[in-house]
């Protein structure tokens, strides 16, 4: 009878063995593509995004789109709305829209461009049903959009100068919030941040430094970080 050569015991521990390693190399860079691609995306969103503000503006008067200039609800302090970065896309008290969420009305192909494909603080289609709902609760998005904070104007083609006398150069960015009292939201791990500038390209910047984002400590005074942050945006496009 023909002999059935087979795979000894020890030949079959080998292979799994060399298979084991192979993933375990290899799941690094599968995991770094996957990441890289997921800034792409977001930086082709953020180009959709400086567009559908392009052609808002270039339908009212080469302003901006803001929210309302009504002011926060306590426990916030009485700012206007619209004077303060945010990532709120509809206020529920007010029943309207806040800063970048009044592009829903015509220049905004789809509400999934409101969040970055690598938002890693969950689904964003709770957030998605409050926007199609409009109702009493407010809806956030991935994104810090500027709308008056450190600048002088809402024209796009002259919004002025921050309070450290550079000019504004920044309309969007990453999102990035470990601050108690805040939904916590973290893009790209929080490690990398994305930010789209007034003349349309957009660009990623390392973030390990949390310099981009809201941190625990500044739950004392938020708005003075959101400040700190704008300003630091606006010093690369210079």
């Amino acid at each position: 009878m023909k002999k059935v050569r087979a795979f000894t015991l020890v030949e079959l521990l080998v292979v799994v063995t060399i298979i084991s390693l192979l993933v375990s190399i290899l799941t690094p860079s599968l995991q770094r593509a996957k990441g890289l691609a997921k800034e792409a995306v977001c930086l082709t969103r953020l180009h959709g995004f400086m567009n559908a503000i392009y052609m808002y503006a270039g339908a009212n008067r080469g302003r901006i789109p803001i929210g309302p200039d009504d002011p926060m609800s306590p426990p916030m302090p009485p700012l206007p709305y619209n004077t303060v970065a945010s990532n709120q896309l509809w206020i529920g008290s007010l029943k309207t829209y806040n800063g970048c969420g009044g592009l829903i009305k015509a220049e905004i192909p789809t509400e999934d461009f409101f969040f970055c494909p690598g938002d890693t603080s969950g689904d964003p289609k709770e957030e998605l049903e409050k926007l199609f709902d409009r109702g009493d609760e407010d809806a956030y998005g991935s994104y810090l959009y500027r709308q008056l904070d450190q600048a002088e104007s809402p024209r796009l083609d002259s919004m002025g100068r921050n309070d450290d006398g550079l000019r504004v150069k920044v309309l969007i960015l990453d999102m990035n919030s470990s601050m108690p009292g805040l939904p916590e939201r973290s893009n790209h791990g929080g490690l990398k941040v994305n930010i789209a500038f007034i003349d349309g390209h957009a660009t990623t910047h390392d973030n390990t430094d949390e310099r981009f984002s809201l941190r625990r400590q500044d739950i004392v005074n938020p708005f003075a970080r959101l400040d700190e942050i704008l300003k630091e945006a606006d010093r690369l496009g210079q």
